[in-house]
């Protein structure tokens, strides 16, 4: 029971509480985005497609933000608290707002604020593979309580209140403003990545595509598919994260990276058969506990194969950012076209593609 406890408290010995309370705030709001989905579209008055727009445009401001922020700025205490209380602004403007479009503009601002949190983070702990861990390691683990929570509040309350829960959290990090080591000055080559690393960059963008086209629709999937309620489907995504809680947080080595992404692939091909509510758990169980055993060890062959690993971070949370917000995108043109099925087969041989890409570049080293 007191497992997530005693693992921040370790997390804290190499990685700033501030640091690791804001990546836990990012995390928390993206989990929440395919649990909410459906009620944003219901809120709305609106199709699940539809709906998902909202999801790309917070993420392609996060790709703005993440990959900007590296190149316009430097690592600082005030970034940090205006970020922070951007995200606020917009989480109470997204529960009050009453037009789609400005809901959506307003998780564009909320985007933003999320991918310079994030580029924050990983600039200082990118290239150190422990630190990295544990950064990494933040993300299932705030999955497993974020989950259910949110699901509650979905189901006792309504998705409103889910950005009022949202906003309020988004205030914590301020408990702990972290102090910032500033990078090494900047240089001609600074801003180029070698051929591998842009490769590396290229397939972590294009597995994020082809998992969140279909992850953001898992929730609608369970619901029309396998027949599950919406806090039945958090608990789901909860025992995913805290499947991805020991694979984040290995301390060893962690060679072809790419061969556990390929697992994920065939899950998403096997979601859009199946109708079995335990084969789902099962599914989005394993999913969990493959992506974050290869995801750690692509960043560590990253920067392995770059000359200036801490801009390499940004790019590669940007990467991963703009496939995330094309994803949902992709997924409504997919479902809208064939159903879960098409779906399911395209995500999965997208996955793949990039997971083969990922295992060429480290066994031709």
């Amino acid at each position: 029971m007191f497992a997530p406890f005693r693992l921040l408290t370790t997390l804290r010995s190499s990685v700033e509480t501030g640091l690791v309370l804001a990546t836990a705030v990012a995390t928390t709001t993206f989990v929440a985005t395919p649990l909410i989905l459906p009620s944003i579209a219901a809120r709305f008055e609106i199709g699940i497609g539809r709906a998902g727009v909202f999801s790309a445009v917070q993420l392609a401001a996060f790709v703005v933000g993440s990959w900007s922020a590296g190149r316009l700025v430097d690592p600082s205490r005030r970034l940090f608290v205006l970020s922070l209380l951007m995200l606020v602004a917009a989480n109470v403007a997204s529960a009050e707002v009453q037009s789609f479009w400005t809901f959506v503009g307003a998780r564009g601002v909320a985007g933003l604020a999320l991918g310079i949190l994030t580029w924050l983070a990983y600039s200082q702990v990118f290239g150190d593979a422990d630190r990295t861990g544990d950064i990494a390691v933040i993300g299932p683990l705030t999955g497993v309580a974020a989950a259910p929570l949110l699901g509650a509040v979905l189901e006792w309350a309504d998705v409103q209140a889910v950005f009022w829960l949202l906003a309020g959290l988004a205030l914590v990090p301020l408990i702990s403003i972290p102090h910032f080591v500033l990078p090494p000055p900047k240089d001609a080559s600074r801003s180029r990545a070698v051929p591998q690393a842009f490769v590396l960059i290229a397939a972590l963008g294009i597995v994020m595509l082809g998992g969140s086209a279909v992850f953001v629709y898992v929730g609608a999937m369970g619901v029309e598919q396998y027949g599950m309620d919406p806090f039945m489907i958090s608990l789901v995504f909860s025992a995913n994260a805290a499947a991805g809680i020991p694979s984040a947080r290995w301390r060893g080595r962690r060679p072809l990276a790419g061969a556990w992404m390929l697992l994920p692939a065939l899950f998403a091909v096997l979601l859009g058969f199946m109708d079995q509510p335990v084969l789902f758990w099962v599914v989005i169980v394993s999913w969990g506990f493959c992506f974050w055993t290869s995801i750690p060890g692509i960043y560590a062959l990253l920067a392995e194969r770059s000359r200036h690993p801490a801009e390499r971070a940004g790019d590669a949370q940007a990467a991963m950012a703009a496939g995330r917000s094309a994803g949902p995108l992709l997924g409504g043109l997919l479902v809208g076209a064939g159903g879960f099925e098409t779906l399911g087969v395209v995500g999965g041989v997208v996955i793949a593609v990039a997971a083969l890409s990922i295992l060429v570049v480290e066994i031709r080293h």
